[in-house]
């Protein structure tokens, strides 16, 4: 008793007829076949049966629907033929018809080969061909090369070195162009373009070859942040916890080179990783593999994005890479108001992100055991420049956090909860709502108005002076009102204002904070350890600041111009006022000087009156008052 076949091996293109109705019948009398040979199994073998059972959706032909019906009903059906066994092949299963792979009772899956094989498979080339280390960089050019490929590259290579009659091992970049003509014939594309162009072009660019590699020794959970702003990738390990037997997640961070700076130039250091953990299968989700499967419209984005996943799952080592900023998208609004500049960011597409991180989360990794030599290892690796989306999607993928994020976390909840004060208003403040307009300060010096030379103050000098004054004034009360007088004498350069004891705002509106660098920035003046004391300048400092502000030296030189003036004014006034004092002086001197003569005279006089007229003395005092008019 054995397995006969009914047919000689079929594709499932020879199944296809153009009349309607044509191919259902030729696969019923295929299959009827078997009831001639009872006591025995029969076989059909159908190479390529994705065409003959594939998808069923909203967009199948009526065609298609009918031919797998009929298949569906010989296998397990309603015309159920008990010794019947199909043997099919494909290499699409993400494509077949899921009831027709719910009658398969076996599947085995046979996909590329891992690194480890295809070295095994180059290693075939004779060893004076090629170099032990360029053999070594062939393994990693032909990741997702199928077996077959690999043996095309193979042949190629010992074919050129035995017609060429070479004498030395080829070079790597002929080596390379060989395996690149390879993937072009077989189809075997990465993003937009073959890994070994790709190597190619990176080895025109650095001579020396960066040894990429993932030591053994560490624990793996499979998942990767590729941070392409900050130039780092994040390696997620599972390590135990000090003193204790229990494990938790850790982060291990790596630099990336300056060449590193988009996927495509990352493909490099993946593929190294993917061979070192034996990986079969790489694959790239960007949008050069939407476009080249035409997914334009949300539900084709979904069935490419599932169907490569799958592909990744059959395999029980592979590796997907997500190219995050270009399948989501970042949407950002600018905005400016009298209190600054302010940046929203949200993500564009919030579905596919969604999905991408239920994807990411579903990495699997076993732990490795000394007797099996093929374990599960299921690499998710997320690519992300965008510092909003990376902080985003490492917390909602629960992504462990670096030691430079807990401190930047720190930082902020400090920036959110701690006061400071604020050296040019006096006032507190926290960092999370200092905005340009909050501080309302004086950026000038006072000056002592009612001094020739205009004595510059410090605020705290003019306030220990002002202090002085008031504590007189209540213990003078005889000299109240000229203590409150001089109490006015203090200016502020910058507008001039009266300086007072009691603060009232300034002229002057902008952000907290004072920094002896001159760099304002908020992240500079709060650490995890609290205030940065050495960054954030003092109120001496302060008002030292402001007593050297250039911007003020033209106001104090006008101010003292001013100054001199008045002074020279005042100088001016009493000197006249002192001539006019000594002028007076001497009118009174003369004065009284007329009037003893005008005595004696009238003394003398006074005696010849009886002998004098009566008109004489009245002439002689008509003459006499009107002297002293004169003098006067």
């Amino acid at each position: 008793m054995g397995i006969v076949m009914v047919s000689p091996p079929l594709a499932a293109g020879e199944l296809n007829r153009p009349l309607v109705g044509e191919s259902e019948r030729i696969i019923i009398a295929l299959c009827s076949r078997c009831y001639q040979i009872p006591y025995a199994m029969c076989c059909v073998s159908i190479d390529e049966i994705d065409s003959l059972a594939p998808k069923r959706d909203q967009d199948s032909s009526e065609g298609k629907v009918d031919k797998i019906s009929v298949l569906l009903s010989l296998i397990e059906g309603i015309k159920d033929i008990p010794n019947l066994m199909i043997l099919s092949a494909t290499n699409r299963l993400h494509m077949m018809d899921e009831a027709f792979l719910r009658r398969m009772s076996g599947k085995f899956f046979v996909g590329r080969p891992s690194s480890n094989a295809r070295l095994s498979i180059l290693r075939k080339i004779p060893f004076w061909a090629l170099e032990p280390e360029v053999l070594d960089r062939l393994s990693i050019a032909t990741t997702n090369f199928s077996g077959a490929a690999v043996k095309a590259l193979t042949r190629a290579i010992t074919v050129k070195c035995i017609k060429m009659k070479c004498s030395e091992p080829m070079a790597e970049s002929e080596a390379l162009q060989l395996a690149n003509l390879i993937a072009q014939q077989y189809q075997v594309f990465i993003g937009s373009e073959t890994l070994p162009s790709l190597l190619l072009r990176n080895q025109f660019i650095e001579t020396n070859h960066h040894i990429h590699q993932l030591p053994t020794s560490l624990k793996y959970t499979g998942r990767m942040i590729v941070d392409l702003q900050n130039q780092r990738i994040r390696i997620e390990l599972i390590t135990k916890k000090v003193n204790t037997n229990n494990n938790q997640l850790s982060v291990v961070e790596r630099k990336l080179y300056p060449n590193e700076t988009n996927v495509q130039t990352l493909l490099e250091r993946l593929t190294a990783y993917g061979k070192n953990r034996n990986v079969q299968l790489l694959q790239l989700i960007d949008l050069n593999l939407l476009a080249s499967q035409g997914a334009y419209d949300e539900r084709k984005v979904y069935e490419t994005l599932k169907d490569r996943y799958d592909e990744c799952v059959s395999y029980s080592r592979s590796m997907i890479v997500y190219d995050l900023d270009a399948l989501v998208g970042i949407n950002k609004s600018q905005s400016y108001s009298n209190m600054g500049q302010s940046i929203s960011c949200s993500v564009h597409n919030q579905s596919i992100y969604t999905y991408v991180l239920a994807r990411f989360r579903d990495r699997t990794m076993e732990d490795i055991q000394e007797d099996k030599i093929d374990n599960v290892e299921r690499w998710a690796i997320a690519v992300i420049r965008e510092p909003f989306l990376l902080r985003q999607f490492s917390e909602e993928a629960q992504f462990p956090r670096t030691h430079q994020e807990q401190e930047e976390l720190e930082l902020e909840r400090r920036m959110a909860e701690e006061l400071i004060k604020c050296v040019k208003c006096k006032d507190f403040y926290n960092e999370n709502e200092n905005r340009l307009g909050s501080c309302i300060h004086h950026d000038g010096f006072v000056y002592d108005n009612a001094a020739v030379d205009l004595t510059i103050y410090t605020p705290s000098d003019a306030t220990k002076i002002l202090n002085r004054l008031e504590r007189k004034a209540l213990n003078d009360p005889n000299q109240h009102s000229e203590y409150e007088r001089q109490k006015t004498r203090f200016k502020w350069i910058c507008c001039d204002e009266t300086f007072t004891t009691i603060y009232k705002g300034g002229c002057k509106k902008g952000k907290h904070g004072f920094f002896l660098n001159g760099n304002e920035s908020s992240s500079r003046q709060v650490t995890n350890k609290g205030i940065n004391r050495r960054e954030q300048a003092t109120i001496e400092q302060w008002e030292d600041f402001c007593c050297g502000n250039d911007e003020y030296d033209d106001d104090l030189m006008k101010c003292n111009a001013q100054s001199s003036e008045i002074h020279d004014d005042k100088n001016d006034y009493n000197v006249n006022i002192n001539k006019n004092h000594e002028h007076e002086e001497d009118e009174r001197n003369q004065y009284d000087h007329y009037i003893i003569e005008q005595s004696d005279n009238d003394n003398d006089k006074h005696d010849h009156q009886a002998h004098a007229p009566k008109e004489e003395d009245d002439g002689i005092v008509v003459n006499c008052i009107e002297q002293k008019k004169t003098l006067r």
